[in-house]
């Protein structure tokens, strides 16, 4: 690991699925609360109470999982999904709840984030049913197998009344991969705030590796408290060796949120194919954008993490330069909101309330303010910094990213 990387004061710990009784896997439970990066009014909970509260949160992330996750058959949306159309429902508090967040999202992306593409998410393959075999090329589903997908995977097609979800077509089915991961780091936020009620609380909250929630301050030794720094993942790292290729510094009381087009996807003629669906197209996002962080204050805001879950996707899936003026509306209307937004010409876009880094500037900093002796000379950058005044949407990706493709195109054979 180089120096820069190794500087990193965020990692993100967890990725991947894992085994359940009976041969299911966990799709979004993955809740990590280091003891050392608890503090309640400036002291380290205690072992006993640490090992409680995360018995008490496992409990949480598990029946929230059971309400909402594709993944079991005897879930909410698994019960929505199988229904016939004009079949009621019943659905959870919680499932309720995250359907009304995820019309409020989708109105507010103009329907760049949506829950309702399960359809089209199954006809690509990247539904959990293929888990294992995401990354084999293959060719794409014909135009009628996308016609017909597409007009299933419409929102308008949903409603939920008094407690239970009704669907007006056969085969229209919701996924909440897209903010649910968001919702429960909210969740767990709102559980430490309500054991601790009236306490300062400093903590670092992950949910999933793209889902994590920083709460007060990052708590040093001999009393120095400072806002939390955090590494963006490198999309690239398998061709470049750099697992880190940015970072957020100086943040506090945030959610912070990424996607990126380097898991779950696979390449066919030379084309990334993320599992990421953009519903203007009906197709795996390809857009020219390859990870977008979102950077969302949750002071006073219950549900900062679904919304950032929300808005990365949809961003996403947008053209570069609406993309970018989209983030800098929300900047602009709200302090504290930012987000970086990096393409396949290996430049990277920073937006709003975030002070965002490169390799180099990020050792020079941790030089300067945190006492450390990195070499500058020996550190390389992976992205160039964009100017936003002058992106554009036809994105021609760099000779890195070339090489990139061939490789995931050999591996996925």
């Amino acid at each position: 690991m180089t120096a820069a990387a190794s500087a990193a004061a965020l990692a993100f710990l967890f990725a991947g699925c894992t085994a359940q009784p009976g041969g299911e896997y966990s799709y979004f439970v993955q809740l990590d609360i280091a003891r050392s990066d608890l503090r309640v009014d400036g002291e380290i909970v205690s072992v006993s109470e640490y090992r409680e509260l995360m018995e008490d949160l496992e409990s949480l992330m598990n029946g929230l999982e059971e309400d909402f996750s594709v993944e079991f058959s005897d879930s909410d949306l698994s019960r929505v999904n199988a229904a016939v159309a004009g079949e009621s429902v019943a659905l959870s508090a919680e499932t309720k709840k995250l359907f009304a967040l995820a019309e409020d999202y989708s109105d507010l992306t103009g329907g760049k984030f949506s829950p309702a593409l399960y359809p089209l998410t199954t006809l690509w393959g990247f539904s959990p049913e293929n888990a294992g075999r995401y990354g084999v090329s293959r060719a794409e589903p014909s135009e009628s197998a996308l016609s017909s997908a597409r007009a299933l995977s419409d929102l308008s097609l949903f409603s939920v009344e008094e407690g239970c979800a009704t669907k007006k077509a056969d085969g229209a089915m919701l996924d909440f991969g897209g903010i649910a991961k968001g919702y429960m780091c909210d969740r767990a936020v709102k559980y430490l705030r309500s054991r601790f009620e009236g306490q300062e609380i400093d903590a670092i909250v992950n949910v999933s590796s793209s889902n994590t929630a920083l709460l007060g301050k990052k708590r040093e030794e001999g009393g120095v408290s400072r806002g939390y720094n955090v590494g963006i993942d490198n999309p690239r790292a398998l061709t470049t060796g750099v697992g880190t290729g940015l970072y957020l510094v100086g943040l506090s009381d945030v959610s912070v949120t990424t996607s990126a087009d380097n898991y779950r996807c696979y390449v066919y003629g030379g084309k990334i194919y993320p599992h990421i669906i953009d519903p203007e197209t009906g197709k795996p996002a390809d857009r020219g954008i390859i990870s977008v962080t979102i950077v969302v204050p949750n002071d006073g805001y219950l549900y900062s993490g679904a919304l950032a879950d929300a808005l990365s996707t949809a961003a996403f899936c947008m053209p570069l330069t609406r993309s970018l003026a989209f983030l800098q509306e929300l900047s602009d209307e709200w302090e504290g909101f930012g987000a970086v937004v990096i393409t396949e010409d290996f430049k990277y876009y920073g937006v709003g309330g975030v002070n965002v880094m490169n390799r180099t500037e990020y050792a020079a900093y941790c030089n300067e303010i945190l006492g450390t002796d990195y070499d500058l000379s020996a550190i390389e950058d992976v992205f160039e910094k964009g100017d936003v005044s002058s992106a554009v949407d036809e994105v021609q990706p760099c000779e890195e990213e070339r090489i990139y493709i061939a490789r995931l195109e050999e591996l996925s054979g």
